[in-house]
């Protein structure tokens, strides 16, 4: 059950988890300034930099593979009626998610694809929901209805600008990316827990490249690498290192202790560490009526995690 595998959990491990979270979250908001920067260069496009994105963290997966000691990494053989479920996974949380919020970040201001990430626990319990009957209250209810209010200020009051060229696509994208997310925190805890953090997201990765990347290569060729300004290819070497690697790792080391309406909480972390980077940077807009829609957005998930009965979220063995 899961209620015991979680009571299993140390203290250490669960403190551990809890850090990695944190230290992946910060990231993940970093990372929506930081992409959008790259993008507004023109240098490289939303397809390319996904392509990248991937490929990069494919790539540390395999250099650590071969320089990090068998003490350190896990050799597991992946059953061969697991394979499905890895193509599955890796198309929900590398490939649709990290694809569609890099093109959204791409159309839309990064303090709105950061907020929109943040609506990740009310996706993930509305899919417990439907799914694996969690019950739900009218708190939890409001919650909802008060986070979909705000994602319409979002959607509905953005404007075109030289930040935001296609602000209620690029927002859509991000909406979708993390549902995506979610549908992986809440359908895939079984080979999330019988696989090691590091084997699983490593085999992940390497599946994108296989499968997502392909369609990004014409773009990709068209980057030319010698000629970008060395900021460029210092948040290049950000994003695949700490958000993707790093970030990426974290997520099942955190759900084997965890249970998934947590480890989606820590997104509320999101906009915060986005809009300061986004102001810093010059990259992102946060007027008064992007102020409310994300107070409304955040009590929401406030009300969808005080109306939570407090008992462990049992997901279907996949």
């Amino acid at each position: 059950m899961a209620g015991e595998n979680y009571s299993k959990s140390s203290k250490t491990e669960v403190r551990t988890a809890h850090m990695a979270l944190l230290l992946a979250n910060i990231g993940w908001g970093v990372i929506a300034p930081v992409s959008k920067m790259v993008l507004l260069s023109g240098a490289i496009s939303s397809l390319a930099l996904s392509g990248i994105r991937i490929a990069g963290g494919a790539f540390m997966f395999l250099i650590f593979t071969w320089i990090l000691p068998k003490s350190f990494q896990t050799r597991q053989p992946i059953d061969g009626h697991d394979i499905w479920k890895l193509i599955l996974c890796a198309t929900l949380i590398i490939s649709a998610n990290q694809g569609l919020y890099i093109i959204g970040v791409g159309l839309t201001d990064p303090v709105d694809s950061a907020v929109m990430c943040s609506l990740t626990p009310v996706l993930t319990m509305l899919l417990a929901a439907v799914f694996l009957h969690f019950k739900m209250t009218w708190l939890k209810v409001g919650g909802v209805l008060m986070g979909l209010a705000g994602v319409w200020i979002l959607v509905s009051g953005s404007s075109e600008s030289d930040i935001a060229v296609n602000p209620l696509l690029g927002n859509l994208l991000c909406l979708g990316a993390q549902l995506c997310a979610a549908i992986y925190y809440v359908g895939f805890e079984g080979i999330i827990r019988k696989y090691s953090p590091y084997v699983l997201m490593k085999w992940m990765f390497f599946i994108s490249v296989l499968t997502y990347v392909p369609f990004c290569l014409p773009d990709m060729l068209k980057v030319d690498f010698i000629a970008l300004p060395w900021e460029i290819w210092a948040s290049l070497a950000f994003i695949i290192t700490i958000p993707t690697f790093f970030g990426y790792l974290m997520i099942p080391l955190a759900q084997r202790c965890l249970k998934p309406t947590v480890v989606s909480a820590y997104s509320y972390l999101q906009p915060v560490f986005a809009a300061i980077v986004a102001f810093i940077m010059s990259v992102g807009d946060f007027g008064w009526s992007k102020v409310a829609a994300t107070l409304l957005i955040f009590v929401g998930i406030y009300f969808v995690n005080e109306g939570t009965v407090k008992k462990d979220l049992q997901a279907p063995k996949i």
